[in-house]
């Protein structure tokens, strides 16, 4: 169980607990932090509570005791939620030769659980109905700001080799949005963003949404502010020790959506993609 999924746990059973396990239910909420950070006699204190209040509390929601219920927010903190310094410092700490070789298997075992978390029914119908958007649209708006900005490029790059109907919104001069002025209801806004949620990529979305535009969403969470407001709406896991959430699942939906369009084609693309070939080998772009 993930804090997410506490928070809405809470939410459901914050009317039917006693008023004392409320008080202790809305300190967890308002200080997941110090959740994370303290002991129970620590929190109890803070919040004017009794030590076994919060051990009733982390029962009541169905854990073992009160630190199968702080490590919740241990997880949170340490994997995706903290600030970038909070990162690094945790980081800093695992610096030591001894640490190198968990910290590296760490890293991989959790892209490897992030790949395999893509495959199930729900994420795989999900890719399904983000290229069926996109293959009908007409034009393609494509944004990721920040360190989703490779997944945008390369899902732009890609499709520029045998479809021509794709635009990288990005934001040279202050320009990020000018091009969805010309979106319509015949296309499509696709769009990366983790949280923290890029500001420009957020009024993106709303704005292609009042223009009418279909809008494809590659995020987090079904709590990211673009969900709602998604026709397709892929929720990709990122929780990482690293410094930031982790870019492989967005740059493999990225990939998947690009090798779906291929496949959907037809001969246009295969002819497409050979002029694109003829036209790499005129300039010489790579070494024979």
């Amino acid at each position: 169980m993930d804090k997410h999924s506490v928070d809405r746990l809470i939410e459901e059973r914050y009317q039917s607990l006693s008023p004392v396990l409320q008080r202790a239910a809305r300190y967890v909420m308002d200080n997941p932090k110090d959740m994370a950070l303290n002991s129970m006699r620590t929190i109890a204190s803070s919040a004017g509570l009794q030590s076994s209040t919060m051990h009733r509390l982390a029962r009541e929601l169905g854990f073992d005791g009160y630190e199968s219920f702080r490590s919740v927010y241990r997880t949170w903190l340490t994997e995706g939620s903290s600030s970038f310094s909070e990162r690094a410092t945790a980081l800093q700490k695992r610096s030591g030769s001894d640490e190198a070789e968990k910290l590296i298997r760490e890293l991989l075992h959790a892209d490897d659980a992030h790949l395999t978390q893509l495959t199930t029914p729900d994420t795989l119908a999900s890719i399904k109905n983000a290229s069926d958007i996109l293959g009908k649209a007409r034009r393609i708006y494509v944004a990721g700001l920040r360190s989703l900005f490779p997944a945008a490029f390369y899902f732009n790059y890609a499709c520029g080799m045998f479809m021509h109907n794709t635009r990288l919104l990005m934001g040279i001069a202050g320009t990020f949005s000018d091009d969805l002025r010309e979106g319509g209801s015949e296309d499509a806004l696709l769009v990366f963003t983790y949280n923290p949620y890029a500001r420009d990529s957020v009024s993106a979305v709303e704005f292609a949404r009042q223009q009418g535009m279909r809008i494809v969403s590659v995020t987090d969470s079904t709590l990211s502010p673009i969900a709602k407001q998604s026709h397709a709406l892929v929720i990709v896991p990122n929780r990482t020790p690293s410094l930031f959430p982790s870019v492989v699942p967005a740059m493999s939906i990225a990939q998947i959506l690009v090798a779906m369009l291929v496949a959907r084609g037809g001969k246009k693309s295969l002819q497409e993609i050979k002029k694109s070939e003829a036209q790499l080998q005129r300039f010489a772009v790579y070494v024979e």
